[in-house]
């Protein structure tokens, strides 16, 4: 993730070409058309988010937004006046008959409160600043409208992305390369979201003249089921879009799983795209990514999905929808079924040996991905079956960030490749599809959608925080990152072995920081021990439940738990805090043991090597918004001190010392 922080930068050292990026997607927002087509609301929020993380002024951005809708939206209306009613008739607007259509109503319902209110809706904003130049508005009126209007909707657009970025630079507050992930995540969403719109708005109205052919084709047919097919797909049929989009994705869906499926069973198990992705998730975990993609796995188990699953049967039944309860009971039983059925078949082995059990030890399709993608896209099709445009993509939209999310987790753990993963996904969206068509042909009454929907959401987050607040601990057990450990003599480690080791503590960024000042061959308990006297105090395992303390901006540093100081993705095995003692500062000491894959010894008496770094912390606080504990180098005093400390506890030996990029390391053991 590292290629993306250059850009950041270049941004932040560069503003005016990030402003006059906004300045021409804000305009091009506003033209006619044009519009449909401009990422504006992804790029705007982008803009935020960058303002919220301190890379770009949250004024300018704000103004070159405003200035350019503003322009935009006044271009557009000059067309009209310029050219009135042949405007219509002129490419790119006689493509889109309907939607100008659509806006001429708009603007005849709104009148001039129209030019305020199109900018926020989807669709007609790109048409209605021409149409009101067409049908005469005074030109005085229209920019007064249009810039109070675009002033708001500047706001509405930016101030979203700035209390995002704000989050986000909670997060890069603790780690670095989080930041960074956070960041691609939100830009691959956002152009996921783009490409989605795009394709709708180029595609539909050649879908639909595809389909009244094809229809008006059917219905010369002397069959009565051609001219049942004709009614389904005809364009005067409002779920005729939704039927033909279903069909596409079962044949599309079926065709890819055949070819993964094919790859897996002749023995083309793992490609190298799978052993590729498999490394670089390998190489980018990191603690708190990695109890954050624990929590998510662990809300695609099985108990889980099964909650949610009666929660939605349950709910059909209690409304009398049985054909829609006894279709997704099928669905829901037959996917079960086929995921338990390939993985017998194939017994693709896992990238990494798990605690599981009967079918679940091996790899192909992910389950929970084809469960996460059967349930949740059958909830989406029930929910949205009597929704408008913008709220089936809502619907969709939510359904899609959990499945994906789920999915995403398993990578990540190493408890699938990503074609297990892949195979998961296509075959729940393909069954989703085939209940889409069902539905869509003989859709359920008296459902109440959004109280489905609300029921559905309130199971799964219950049922789900149920299970990780009880399963947790067991679970980063399975999926913590196995350990990798060279056993080197004792004699080898002092002589040469110690170099293997790094000399400073490497931050997610890949940045060197403080020095380490010693290795330590010993059980950290040791340490722990004979220093609590000396007023050292061992701070809890680091967690995103301990640092909700780090929301308030009021609490003090004694408040507040050390800061997750990472070494190469990992916390610390070992904590202890103290108030500082000396060197002339303020804040506190803070002594952090890293184990490290490397032990000494021989045989069974070989002891794991912990890196141990000393720094200091001083409160600080961010936008006023929280409090953080902010890193300082330790003092050579404070340094010397701690030297002395460990030199005098009783059955701990300080049995070399090197001189290390500048700085002196020592190597320290323990008796038996």
């Amino acid at each position: 993730m590292d290629y993306v922080k250059p850009y950041l930068d270049y941004f932040s050292a560069n503003p005016e070409w990030a402003l006059v990026i906004i300045f021409l997607i804000a305009m091009g927002e506003a033209l006619l058309i044009i519009g449909l087509f401009v990422p504006s609301t992804a790029v705007l929020v982008g803009a935020g988010v960058l303002v919220g993380t301190g890379h770009l002024g949250f004024w300018p951005v704000i103004i070159a937004t405003a200035v350019g809708c503003i322009v935009g939206d006044q271009v557009s209306y000059w067309a009209g006046r310029l050219f009135g009613e042949r405007l219509k008739t002129m490419w790119p607007l006689s493509l889109y008959p309907q939607l100008v259509a659509k806006g001429e109503d708009f603007v005849r319902e709104h009148g001039g409160k129209s030019i305020a209110i199109g900018r926020f809706v989807p669709g007609v904003k790109s048409v209605v600043p021409g149409i009101v130049g067409m049908f005469g508005m005074n030109q005085i009126f229209f920019i007064f409208v249009n810039v109070t209007s675009g002033i708001a909707w500047s706001f509405a657009h930016v101030v979203p992305g700035v209390l995002i970025g704000q989050g986000l630079a909670f997060a890069g507050e603790l780690s670095g390369r989080l930041l960074v992930v956070l960041l691609v995540m939100f830009f691959i969403l956002a152009l996921a979201g783009y490409v989605i719109r795009l394709a709708a708005a180029g595609v539909l109205p050649y879908l639909n003249h595809l389909l009244q052919r094809v229809s008006d084709w059917a219905r010369r047919r002397p069959s009565r089921s051609w001219r049942r097919f004709a009614r389904a797909i005809s364009p005067d049929n409002p779920r005729s879009v939704g039927i033909v989009l279903f069909a596409a994705i079962i044949f599309t869906g079926l065709a890819a799983l055949a070819n993964l499926a094919f790859r897996a069973a002749t023995g083309n198990a793992v490609s190298n795209i799978d052993l590729s992705v498999h490394a670089m998730m390998r190489e980018t975990r990191n603690a708190p990514a990695d109890e954050i993609m624990t929590v998510i796995t662990m809300m695609g188990d099985t108990l889980v999905m099964l909650a949610l699953s009666l929660a939605i049967l349950g709910w059909l039944v209690w409304h009398k929808a049985y054909r829609a309860a006894y279709a997704a009971g099928f669905a829901i039983i037959a996917a079960k079924l086929f995921e338990l059925a390939v993985k017998y078949g194939i017994q693709r082995a896992r990238p990494v040996e798990l605690d599981y059990f009967g079918a679940s030890v091996f790899s192909f399709p992910s389950g929970h991905a084809t469960m996460a993608a059967v349930i949740f896209g059958i909830l989406a099709v029930l929910v949205s079956h009597s929704l408008g445009r913008w709220g089936r993509a809502a619907v969709y939209g939510i359904c899609a960030v959990v499945v994906v999310a789920i999915a995403y987790s398993r990578v990540y753990l190493g408890a699938h490749w990503l074609s297990d993963v892949m195979a998961g996904l296509l075959f729940g969206t393909v069954m989703m599809a085939a209940f889409g068509v069902a539905i869509e042909a003989v859709p359920p009454r008296r459902i109440k959608p959004l109280g489905l929907f609300g029921a559905a959401i309130l199971v799964f987050t219950v049922v789900g925080s149920a299970h990780v607040a009880t399963g947790y601990s067991h679970a980063s057990v399975i999926y913590a990152l196995p350990a990798r450990q060279v056993v080197v003599p004792l004699r080898e480690w002092v002589d040469s072995g110690w170099e293997k080791l790094p000399a400073r503590r490497i931050d997610l960024a890949g940045r060197p920081e403080e020095h380490f000042l010693a290795q330590y061959a010993g059980d950290p308990a040791r340490l722990e021990e004979g220093l609590s006297p000396q007023g050292w105090l061992p701070a809890p395992a680091w967690s995103w439940r301990e640092s909700l303390p780090y929301l308030n901006p009021n609490a003090t540093l004694e408040d507040l738990p050390p800061r997750p100081a990472l070494h190469e993705g990992l916390t610390a095995a070992l904590t202890l805090t103290r108030m500082a003692q000396g060197g002339g500062g303020e804040g506190r000491e803070v002594l952090r043991l890293y184990r490290t894959d490397l032990a000494a010894g021989d045989g069974s008496a070989a002891k794991p090597i912990y890196l141990v770094s000393l720094t200091r912390e001083v409160k600080s606080n961010g936008f006023d918004l929280y409090a953080i504990p902010a890193l300082r180098l330790a003092s050579d005093e404070d340094i010397g001190a701690l030297r002395r400390s460990i030199a005098a506890l009783a059955g701990v030996s300080v049995i070399a010392r090197h001189e290390r990029d500048g700085a002196a390391q020592d190597l320290i053991t323990t008796a038996p």
